[in-house]
């Protein structure tokens, strides 16, 4: 692992995260009802409540992180974006192939509905009352988005965590920060080393799954009617398993990705994750979501931001004090709430 280079007269701080699994589940679960109660309407409300709450419990040197989307913003981008759902839903009942060619028109449609959720959730996050700024353009998105996933089935996976680390690359290298643009310097390297690790876990996780399956097989043969308790240990098996990939990539990725992070002589990252820790934070949440069938999820999110948040440190330097507003932020939510419906959301979190 490589030191990042420090900047001059620099300070460390920690990120403090203070919410608490019971805190944001309340919250969480009052949100839920009152949308269903509302037929979804206060769906809006509730996001704008949730991300305030999780923006605001994280604070660096005393600075919180501020959520600046309103309720009207969402709720309009949404009715706008569940209109078009509606006509698309429409077509497709009455002229099938007229609603094939609008589905085909959406390819070239998903990178700007990309680049427009991430500029509405940038613009929208501040620190230090400076907000965020994202400068992907659709054609940088067309690319990564679109061409280069081609190009990673074309050679048979082979290219994608190439793909995957270009991808990164557009993400937080678009960001821009009081006018500063940051940089992500990041390794194909570093990536395929985690892509192998992940590929010899799936090994493991392959022949356990086909032996627990070849063993339920065998016990099977002769019953009348199989029971279908008896493929609960597969489920169970490939339920956590899907934990396992994503926990050894993600852990293995964030701390290249934090140490390649930087803003010239004004922010830079240091991340110290471990697999073992993250791996065993995810574990723990996916118990915890399947026993109560999903109602852990909010307890779950907030373990795992608090895991991430003890294990991440800032490097400023006196300019992040000086830092002045370069955005308006009077941005539409039609984009990210029209990616999310049409599957074509992506976090940056």
């Amino acid at each position: 692992m490589t030191t990042p280079e420090s900047f001059a007269n620099e300070r460390s701080a920690a990120i403090e995260f203070t919410a608490t699994p019971w805190g944001y589940t309340k919250l969480w679960l009052v949100n839920m009802l009152l949308t269903l109660a509302t037929l979804g309407i206060y769906g809006a409300w509730a996001k704008v409540r949730n991300n305030q709450y999780l923006y605001g419990h994280t604070s660096i040197e005393d600075n919180r992180l501020q959520y600046l989307a309103t309720p009207k913003q969402i709720l309009l981008g949404r009715l706008l974006a569940l209109g078009v759902f509606l006509i698309f839903v429409g077509v497709s009942m009455v002229e099938p192939i007229a609603a094939g060619i609008m589905y085909l028109a959406l390819i070239p449609l998903s990178p700007w509905l990309i680049v427009q959720g991430l500029k509405f959730t940038y613009r929208n996050t501040a620190y230090r009352n400076v907000r965020f700024d994202f400068k992907g353009d659709y054609m940088g998105a067309l690319y990564h988005f679109i061409v280069l996933p081609l190009v990673a089935a074309v050679t048979l996976y082979l290219a994608l965590p190439w793909v995957i680390k270009k991808i990164h690359q557009f993400m937080f290298g678009n960001c821009e920060y009081g006018g500063e643009k940051l940089q992500l310097n990041t390794s194909t390297g570093q990536y395929y080393k985690a892509a192998l690790v992940v590929f010899l876990v799936s090994i493991i996780a392959f022949i356990l799954i086909a032996s627990s399956m070849a063993g339920t097989l065998t016990t099977m043969q002769g019953s009348e009617a199989p029971n279908p308790l008896s493929f609960l240990p597969i489920i169970l098996v490939m339920y956590f398993f899907s934990f396992l990939v994503q926990s050894v990539f993600n852990a293995m990725i964030r701390n290249h990705i934090a140490e390649s992070l930087k803003a010239d002589e004004l922010v830079r990252f240091e991340s110290r994750i471990t697999v073992a820790g993250y791996l065993g934070i995810t574990l723990l949440n996916a118990v915890l979501i399947l026993f109560t069938l999903g109602l852990a999820f909010p307890a779950a999110k907030v373990i795992k931001m608090r895991y991430i948040a003890s294990k991440t440190t800032v490097f400023l330097t006196p300019r992040i004090d000086h830092m002045a507003n370069q955005v308006e932020g009077k941005e539409s939510a039609f984009g990210e709430e029209a990616a999310g419906m049409f599957d074509t959301d992506l976090s940056i979190v």
